[in-house]
């Protein structure tokens, strides 16, 4: 059966999805959507990278979800400047990171102490030229690494 997966956003840019089914015909159980997206996101952890040629600033995003319940994200961004007096490089890293879950194929996540209790979190999922998955929230496109 073909499905769709519904995306929704979360903050910080991590995200989630609900997989609902496309064509008519018998539905799966919604705890088979869950299991697939639990799958989905333990599979792999999901980066993003953002480069601004202009400024030269670059930022990157590594989020990684674990079996027994927590995530985990840490990024980093980096800035370059050079002009008459010189050049200037920076760079700065934070880390942040909750528990999440996926229930009747939807995920939930805290992210203490913003969001202290499990919310649900926007996403879209989408395959790319290769076929590998490539999740999306807020613009900002997160693709498996190591």
């Amino acid at each position: 059966m073909l499905t769709a997966i519904r995306l929704m956003t979360f903050a910080l840019g991590i995200v989630a999805a609900t997989v609902c089914p496309v064509q008519a015909g018998p539905q799966a159980p919604a705890d088979a959507h869950s299991a697939q997206l639990s799958q989905l996101l333990l599979s792999s952890a999901w980066c993003s990278f953002t480069y601004n040629k202009v400024s030269g600033a670059s930022h990157q995003t590594r989020v990684q979800f674990s079996a027994n319940g927590h995530w985990s994200a840490g990024s980093r961004g980096e800035t370059y400047s050079s002009g008459p007096n010189g050049s200037v490089a920076g760079q700065h890293d934070a880390g942040t990171g909750g528990q999440w879950t996926v229930q009747q194929g939807q995920l939930f996540m805290s992210n203490p102490p913003e969001t202290p209790a499990l919310s649900p979190v926007n996403l879209t999922i989408k395959r790319n030229s290769n076929g590998y998955p490539i999740l999306t929230a807020d613009g900002t496109e997160y693709s498996s690494c190591q």
